[in-house]
């Protein structure tokens, strides 16, 4: 399905290429996401129509947010959030995304692409 699916791995301004991107690694960066710290997953082609996924701390203290950008049409996109104050809920999505190429499931999350007009 995926025989040529790379990710790229970028933290804070660290770039992680596929080879170096573990369980382990992707563990560690979220559990020790501080505030203005982030976390972007992106695969070399489209992973269930996504484009990318991420982590980030927020200001809250204890609370991070998860985002995933879908394509849509030629040159749009859809862009949606989730914010929970569970680091193993936001790991368990970013590991299935990398490891199984699944998606979460987004009913729940907020669809905030009018934010980023």
């Amino acid at each position: 399905m995926y025989s040529t699916l790379r990710y790229t791995l970028e933290s804070n301004g660290t770039t992680y290429e596929n080879d170096s991107i573990n369980a382990s690694l992707l563990v560690e960066l979220i559990t020790n996401l501080e505030l203005q710290d982030y976390v972007v997953l992106e695969p070399s082609e489209l992973v269930e129509g996504s484009m990318y996924m991420q982590a980030a701390a927020l200001e809250e203290p204890g609370q991070m947010v998860a985002e995933i950008r879908l394509q849509e049409g030629a040159s749009g996109f859809r862009h949606y959030s989730y914010t929970t104050a569970d680091p193993t809920v936001i790991i368990q999505w970013i590991l299935d995304y990398w490891g199984k190429q699944q998606l979460p499931q987004l009913a729940s999350w907020k669809d905030i692409t009018h934010e980023l007009g």
